[in-house]
């Protein structure tokens, strides 16, 4: 019976696997929207800082439990401190609840670069919406087309892991991740010469500290929590992989190179997304979307064949990312039971646990797959998201002014993006309306100002979705036919009690792994180093490979205050991010 545990063939093999690991969706999607969100430069500033006062200290020691002990994170923890033991399962749990969201992203993602790859040779596989930027929302309602997406990236990962590391992870990743930078730069060519897009890299990289007098702790949660997850930490992968490094490999000079170069890969992608959505006049701060409908919406606005042509490429790359990330997360799982089952004196059965585990994590999946990131049913979603189920819904009494559009003989001005038009001046005859500081309505009194939102009296229901005459599920009205009357109330109805935590079963999935799990993690191995196991136990497994450990006094200050700290702060944040 064969119980030599796998490796991997080189070091090249090694990086690779471990970037592809850290570099996926948080990089090439969570960094430029939540920089786009939170200010850009100073963002980017906060992130730099923790990912070398943090990140590159939990990434040494991550790497070093691992090859330490030779065994994925249960195992792992159990052989450094029986004590410790419960940090393993945490480390194994945390990629569980994380694929349970991640592989249905992954699954959009592959939907998307096929949907460009066939609209080059003119196939229309975009369901027939008469707007590119309506695909999002119909894509996300269709609950057969997510789940079956979903199911095809799940088995691609298990089939990958079910290989081992050398002949499935490593393999991959010595093409995928060199691919990736290519597929980068040429992106980054093509968007740095549209007119417009030096706005975008001003704002990333001109100096600019206003977010951070604003909102220095929001601005330092959203960075510490993308850094967490863009690296990786905490989630039981870099021990796993750690655990496959061979003796003679540089710890600290292999952590460097990971860090580096998926900082690197999170910035080529906001010079990417970021730029392009100002050469396009697309909004920066569009949230999770800006993936997917906000960047739908930049190439439709390229020549047709270049716009598919670099569709395909962006979200080639993209699926690239997502997948290198989401099999090392179920290396992670595999490994812990097949170390148990080598343990145990069994065989390892790598390929039957990698698929039966892609199994059970499928199913947990469905739910993601099929609330379309909480929709709600009344609006499309095939099922309720967690607020729905606990809350149900509310109403909001219908305003008697609409945002003012331009109208042409009585039909409003539609741009080729699907959007009507605002006003650009006013039209005679009619009374134009702004919200003042407190949200009341105000008359306008005096010339346009291009900068201002107007609304008007509404004279009908073009800016709602479903529209009831009374607080009552059944009292809907077809908008088609009943004609707007201003002496009448109406209501809309909006999901009660919405929570950071509760929107969608991805945030409900994230708020357990990344919001709680992955900061205590982090937390207790930095302590355990600093206070308990001391940063010998780190310094003499880096010096495995004959080199001298480095910055002995930067780490030992970082694994006793800098980090436990850090994270403290991190998990106060993320609990009251979900929770507020």
């Amino acid at each position: 019976m064969e119980t030599k545990r796998d490796g991997f063939g080189s070091n090249f093999g090694f990086i690779m696997a471990a970037v592809g690991s850290a570099v996926g969706l948080g990089n090439i999607w969570g960094f430029p929207y939540k920089m786009g969100r939170n200010g850009g430069f100073s963002f980017l500033l906060i992130y730099l800082v923790l990912a070398l006062f943090v990140g590159l200290a939990v990434m040494v020691g991550e790497l070093a439990i691992g090859r330490k002990t030779g065994k994925s994170p249960i195992a792992a923890y159990r052989a450094m401190s029986k004590k410790f033991a419960w940090m393993g399962y945490i480390a194994v749990a945390v990629p569980f609840l994380v694929l349970c969201f991640y592989f249905v992203l992954g699954g959009m993602v592959m939907r998307y670069a096929i949907g460009y790859l066939l609209a080059m040779v003119g196939v229309d596989f975009w369901m027939g919406v008469p707007y590119i930027k309506g695909f999002f929302g119909a894509f996300l309602c269709n609950g057969w087309s997510m789940v079956i997406w979903t199911a095809i990236f799940i088995a691609l990962n298990a089939f990958i892991v079910s290989r081992g590391i050398g002949g499935g992870i490593e393999k991959f990743c010595n093409i995928g991740m060199p691919c990736l930078f290519v597929l980068l730069i040429v992106c980054i060519i093509y968007v740095a010469f549209q007119p417009g897009a030096g706005k975008g890299y001003e704002f990333m990289f001109k100096w600019n500290l206003d977010p951070l007098k604003e909102d220095f702790l929001g601005v330092m949660k959203t960075a510490a929590g993308q850094m967490f997850f863009s690296l990786s930490l905490g989630m039981g992968a870099i021990i796993t992989y750690g655990s496959y490094l061979s003796k003679k490999e540089k710890i600290q000079k292999n952590a460097v190179i990971i860090v580096i170069m998926d900082t690197l890969v999170a910035l080529m992608a906001g010079c990417i997304v970021l730029p392009a959505c100002h050469a396009f006049g697309v909004d920066t701060g569009a949230g999770p979307g800006l993936l997917f409908k906000s960047m739908q919406v930049v190439f439709s606005h390229m020549p047709a064949f270049v716009g598919n042509l670099m569709g395909f490429l962006f979200y080639f790359l993209v699926f690239i990312a997502a997948i290198s990330s989401s099999m090392s997360l179920l290396e992670a799982i595999t490994a812990a039971r097949v170390d148990a089952n080598v343990e145990k004196g069994k065989a390892p059965k790598r390929g039957k646990t990698a698929i039966i585990f892609a199994v059970i994590i499928f199913v947990f999946c469905i739910p993601t797959a099929l609330d379309a990131l909480g929709t709600g049913t009344r609006d499309g979603a095939p099922i309720a998201c967690p607020a729905e189920i606990l809350n149900g819904y509310g109403y909001d009494e219908v305003s008697a002014y609409e945002p003012a559009y331009k109208m042409d003989n009585g039909e409003y001005v539609i741009n080729k993006d699907g959007d009507k038009e605002a006003i650009d001046e006013f039209a005679d005859g009619v009374a134009y309306y702004t919200k003042d500081d407190n949200g009341e309505f105000v008359a306008v009194e005096g010339e346009f100002d291009a900068n201002a939102v107007y609304y008007v009296d509404r004279y009908d229901f073009a800016d709602l979705g479903t529209v009831y005459t009374a607080e009552d599920a059944s009292a809907t009205i077809n908008k088609d036919e009943v004609k707007y009357d201003a002496a009448a109330t109406y209501y809309t109805h909006h999901i009660n009690g919405v929570k950071g935590w509760n929107d969608c079963w991805l945030d409900f999935y994230d708020l357990l792994s990344e919001g709680i799990l992955m900061p205590i993690g982090a937390m207790v191995m930095s302590f355990a180093i600093g206070w308990l196991w001391k940063i010998d136990t780190v310094v003499e497994e880096c010096e495995q490979c004959g080199s001298k450990f480095w910055g002995k006094g930067f780490f030992n200050i970082c694994y006793k205050f800098i980090a436990p700290l850090g994270m403290i702060f991190v998990l106060y944040a993320q609990i009251t991010g979900f929770f507020g």
